[in-house]
């Protein structure tokens, strides 16, 4: 995963909306829009819903006249792979700069 589609993500789940959406399709999968809009207006939840599919965090399942979402596992798995990156390059840093500090 690229750092800038890291950003889109951390972006998209930056809004309080957006990441309530996330983790409600994330317990209960399937919901419809109508079902995530809890307490905005449809197009307001229609348009966290669409920053958070642009994010590929959500993919969307036509069924019938209904559009339901779920969480989009691949990108969630490339995102877990490219934080854990970052943690272990701090890590190596973190070390590397002790290690300067501190000669033998």
């Amino acid at each position: 995963m690229s750092d800038e589609e890291a950003l889109r993500i951390l972006v998209a789940l930056g809004d309080s909306k957006r990441f309530d959406i996330f983790r409600k399709v994330g317990e209960a999968p399937g919901l419809s829009s109508s079902d995530l809009n809890f307490g905005s207006s449809a197009s307001t939840t229609s348009h966290h819903i669409k920053l958070l599919v642009e994010a590929s965090l959500l993919e969307s399942i036509k069924d019938g006249r209904h559009v339901r979402y779920n969480l989009h596992r691949g990108t969630l798995v490339r995102f877990a792979r490219w934080a854990a990156d970052q943690a272990e390059q701090a890590t190596l840093n973190d070390l590397r700069q002790n290690l300067s500090d501190n000669p033998i």
